[in-house]
């Protein structure tokens, strides 16, 4: 029952919180100390009364002197001391053979115990025995039996890694047909054309040349009519030429990325529902979770009017794109947004350097490290896709690090297989990030790519600007648009030759010198000379067709 004090009931595990806790747990001990007590007085009077029994039987050898009465009396104490010795020596009787039972069944129960054991230690022996000679017959020729398992299982070891290179090898070739079908389907092709008595490569797909970083300022040329006119063309690559270039260029690369199961270091987003043009991000924010999509087109993103910088502030967090398309010719294009202007160039740097990436991956050689072989992006895609198979000092051989030291233990100790593993296929198609076998992201790719020199985007970004820019510092004429020309044909007919302080204060080159006359008619100055002298010889009088050309100085 519970303590009324503290209202617990009694637990050994638990301490004394009261007195009368305390006490309680000692009714117990005391009361066995009672009964101890007790017993040991019970013994005491026995032994007591033992002993005076045998001073009485004693006493009755000896001659007596004691009276009648007396001796009655002590008769009946002898009687009652007889009485009481035969019921103690009864009851130790009794007590003797309660214990003799209880010891002779303990001596039955080990006995049977004794035979239990000795039956199991027999069959212990048994069972000794016979792992015994189980081993013995394991142990009889260990050696050659582990040797003939070990050949085994290096044959079936050898035997699953060649079909795993036979089927990597497949894979490959698989890649190398999806890829040269892809730029066969696209019209990826090489022209050849003679001038100056110098070949010149252009490199196209369909009917639209893939153009060279370096040439998209294009090229200004004089001309001088039989009229004594002077138009001034810019013969070369138009925005709408370039960004159809840049596009064909970025469905192709990514399409073979694809089929190479490789990602490109700069991320290309195509175009999409709306997002019509494709643009490439910087490979620190490339492959980013993002949780919207743009919903302008990159130019409207690209703007620096204060309501599109307002717009951008609240999503400034995410990595900007590089926009790979334009609406105005590089030159005007500087002048007016300067900042469009160089993310455009990041632009066209970034995917020039993911196809030298993907032309270093496949194990393509290029001729040099330069800035400038990254720039022909047209020549690096038809080498690595159209060319013919190269010699094997083009492409380069890998060997992975476990093959070279499979090949050195093989020369050490000849395993006996029957399999001889071989890798004999091209680079083209080897490495990629969707396999196990030949992973870039593997120490054996990191290895690879760290023999490269290629340059960096930000390098390239900086030669190319300074490229472009002194071109169109170092321009000798200055290009006038179509509606300059409609402008001048609605003023009056100005003196035959203007000096050059008359041009403006903004105009301080000496070598500029502008010659107008009447303006004849109007004729496509997106055209070259060729063009102009068929459409114009019809109008003219004989002897006066044709075009002079002035060269730069």
């Amino acid at each position: 029952m519970s303590c009324h004090i503290c209202s617990r009931s009694p637990d050994p595990r638990l301490p004394f919180y009261c007195p009368t806790c305390a006490r309680t747990e000692l009714y117990q001990l005391r009361i066995e100390n009672a009964r101890v007590l007790l017993e040991k007085e019970s013994a005491g009077q026995q032994i007591g009364n033992a002993a005076a029994y045998g001073h009485i039987q004693a006493a009755h050898f000896k001659p007596s002197s004691v009276p009648l009465g007396q001796k009655e009396q002590n008769d009946d104490d002898a009687t009652t001391r007889r009485r009481w010795a035969i019921q103690t020596f009864t009851s130790r009787q009794a007590e003797s053979s309660a214990k003799t039972r209880v010891m002779a069944d303990k001596i039955k129960i080990l006995r049977s115990k004794i035979k239990d054991k000795r039956l199991e230690i027999s069959q212990r022996k048994l069972t000794l025995a016979r792992r015994y000679s189980d081993a013995e017959s394991a142990r009889y020729q260990l050696a050659e039996r582990e040797t003939a398992l070990l050949t085994g299982i290096q044959n079936n070891i050898k035997r699953t890694d060649h079909l795993w290179h036979s089927l990597h090898n497949k894979t490959a070739e698989s890649r190398i047909f999806l890829c040269r079908e892809a730029a066969n389907i696209y019209g990826l092709r090489q022209k050849i054309r003679k001038k100056d008595d110098e070949l010149k490569e252009t490199f196209l797909i369909g009917d639209v040349p893939v153009l060279d970083l370096r040439d998209m300022n294009g090229k200004s040329y004089l001309l001088l009519s039989c009229y004594c006119r002077i138009l001034i063309l810019n013969i070369g690559s138009t925005p709408t030429q370039i960004s159809t270039s840049l596009s064909n260029i970025a469905y192709l690369l990514v399409l073979i990325s694809h089929y190479l199961s490789l990602r490109l270091p700069a991320e290309i987003t195509l175009p999409h529902r709306n997002y019509p043009t494709p643009t490439i991000y910087a490979p620190s924010g490339s492959y980013l979770s993002r949780e919207f999509e743009l919903r302008a087109s990159p130019f409207q993103s690209l703007s620096s009017s204060p309501s599109a910088s307002r717009a951008g502030d609240s999503r400034s967090y995410f990595p900007r794109p590089r926009p790979l398309c334009i609406d105005k010719n590089l030159p005007k294009l500087a002048r007016e947004d300067s900042g469009t202007y160089a993310l455009f160039l990041e632009g066209v740097t970034l995917l020039a350097w993911n196809v030298s990436w993907l032309c270093r991956t496949q194990g393509l050689n290029l001729a040099s490290d330069s800035w400038e072989e990254v720039c022909d992006i047209g020549k690096n895609m038809w080498q690595l896709l159209v060319a013919p198979p190269a010699q094997a000092s083009t492409f380069m051989k890998a060997f992975a690090g476990r093959d070279i030291q499979s090949k050195i233990k093989a020369a050490k100790d000849p395993p006996k297989t029957i399999i001889q593993r071989t890798k004999s296929f091209p680079m083209l198609g080897h490495y990629s990030h969707g396999t196990v076998h030949s992973f870039l992201g593997a120490s054996e790719g990191t290895d690879f790519m760290r023999t490269w020199r290629l340059p960096t985007p930000t390098k390239i970004v900086d030669k190319l600007k300074s490229t472009l820019l002194g071109e169109m510092a170092s321009a000798e004429w200055e290009l006038l648009e179509k509606r300059e020309w409609d402008d001048e044909s609605q003023e009056p007919p100005p003196s035959p030759i203007r000096e050059t302080s008359e041009l403006g204060p903004n105009n301080n080159n000496s070598n500029h010198t502008t010659i107008t006359k009447t303006r004849a008619p109007e004729r496509d100055t997106s055209l070259g000379p060729e063009a102009l002298n068929e459409r114009t010889s019809t109008s003219r009088l004989k002897g006066t067709s044709g075009w002079t050309k002035l060269r730069s100085r």
